[in-house]
């Protein structure tokens, strides 16, 4: 079977549900645990599942997600707020990664034409 971010998702679900039927942490912490393991799982695929086009994008929002668990170690103020400055930082790179060309990336999406000297050669 071939992993995929769904399958994996599909995991993180059924490790949480185990971890609250063994009554291992509080709620709150199962919750947390979750949120962790989801985040973690989307950072990990962006970089070996996901099509390079959406890395950024896919890693961000782990980022974001596992920064939700941070709400059963810190204050939910403070746990609010870093997830709103992970966002603000995640438009930023994905504005900045939008303007920025791409390595081998031409004007127009084509190759630039070769003079009829260079071609003859």
């Amino acid at each position: 079977m071939k992993p995929s971010y769904g399958l994996g998702i599909l995991v993180v679900v059924l490790l949480t549900a185990a971890v609250a039927l063994l009554g291992v942490l509080s709620l709150q912490g199962t919750v947390s645990m979750g949120l962790l393991l989801a985040g973690a799982w989307t950072f990990a695929a962006a970089f070996v599942l996901v099509a390079e086009g959406d890395r950024s994008y896919y890693a961000g929002w782990g980022i974001i997600i596992a920064g939700l668990s941070l709400s059963y170690f810190v204050p939910i103020q403070d746990a609010l707020a870093l997830i709103l400055i992970a966002i603000v930082g995640l438009i930023v790179a994905t504005a900045y990664l939008a303007r920025t060309p791409r390595a081998g990336a031409h004007a127009g999406g084509t190759a630039p034409a070769q003079s009829p000297s260079v071609a003859a050669s």
